[in-house]
């Protein structure tokens, strides 16, 4: 029997005679001499890029999306298919009979598809949990930690509930964003804020407004919106985007328009983001609205505002959203 680990990582055929660390200096490439060759000149067969996408992660330099596209094929021969018959990488339908296989199928995507997530839930989420808890504390960089954290978040729920407490004893400040993604869907959401919330408010304040939404959308809790009153000092598109998916009333708005900027520029923005053909892709996903039906004061209020901030900015808000509350308004 051959003894994979002497192998190749790309073809796990030939003896391993090349220990490349070009862009990947803490987890170098063990390839023979032809994959070596194929791998700097940006050349790899399917096969080749996918098995070392599997243990490497496909955001790596000599792997990226610079070189090949989401299959593994090589820009140099996608005018060639034939160049590579018989090298090709798996596909969906080739990888989700076995679990272990779908698994290092999502660790080769930019972003875990919808059509793996429901391959995925295909299987037992006990199962799903030990190969995702073995393939987190093998792996030896950043990326396939972060994508077995996806996994949590969309599939596992509070089957992970153990595991992410586990993490959190020993937290690791690189993976924030995936872990604060599986804590809000893991753990009950009081004990996940705490968590997160801690290490947010250690974070700079320069790069808080994107970290803060990147860790706390997921949460869809009342409670960040106390948290934003707190900790906004300035004005940042992304504090309004946050506001949007966690609960906003229309109560809430006004007493942010009545204290003044930040506040009052952020819940126009927290309005805004709810109009579906104005949100980014994860707002529009949610689809959210600003609760309470009373808001008969609208138009009132929002003129009252531009009266004592009246610049192009704020007209046009006000406009968008008074043309818009019927979406706006749950």
């Amino acid at each position: 029997m051959t003894n994979s680990i002497s192998n190749c990582e790309a073809c796990k055929l030939n003896a391993i005679s090349v220990v490349e660390a070009v862009g990947d200096y803490q987890q170098p490439y063990k390839v023979c001499g032809d994959c070596h060759q194929r791998l700097v000149t940006h050349s790899l067969r399917p096969i080749e890029w996918y098995n070392l996408a599997v243990i490497h992660s496909h955001n790596k330099y000599l792997l990226s999306d610079d070189f090949y596209d989401d299959n593994g094929v090589s820009y140099e021969f996608e005018d060639n298919s034939t160049s590579f018959l018989g090298y090709e990488s798996p596909t969906l339908n080739n990888a989700k009979g076995n679990l272990a296989d779908l698994i290092d199928f999502s660790i080769t995507k930019w972003s875990l598809e919808e059509e793996v997530i429901v391959a995925l839930k295909a299987y037992s989420p006990l199962n799903i949990l030990d190969y995702v808890k073995t393939n987190f504390h093998n792996a030896n960089n950043i990326e396939i930690k972060s994508r077995m954290l996806e996994i949590a978040a969309e599939v596992l729920g509070p089957v992970a509930t153990g595991w992410i407490r586990e993490l959190w004893s020993n937290y690791n400040e690189e993976l924030l964003y995936p872990l604060a993604e599986a804590t809000a869907t893991s753990l009950p959401t009081k004990e996940g804020l705490h968590n997160v919330l801690t290490r947010l408010n250690a974070i700079d304040k320069k790069e808080l407004p994107i970290a803060a939404f990147s860790c706390l959308y997921r949460f869809g809790s009342s409670d960040v919106l106390d948290w934003i009153e707190e900790t906004c000092k300035e004005f940042n598109d992304n504090w309004g985007r946050l506001a949007a998916v966690s609960h906003p009333t229309w109560d809430r708005m006004k007493d942010w328009l009545n204290k003044g900027r930040p506040l009052s520029l952020i819940a126009l923005d927290t309005m805004e983001n709810c109009i579906s053909d104005f949100s980014d892709p994860i707002i529009e996903k949610i689809s959210p609205q600003v609760l309470g039906t009373d808001t008969d004061d609208l138009e009132q209020v929002l003129t009252a505002y531009y009266q004592n901030d009246a610049v192009p900015r704020v007209k046009r808000k006000v406009a968008e959203i008074l043309e818009n509350k019927d979406v706006i308004f749950g």
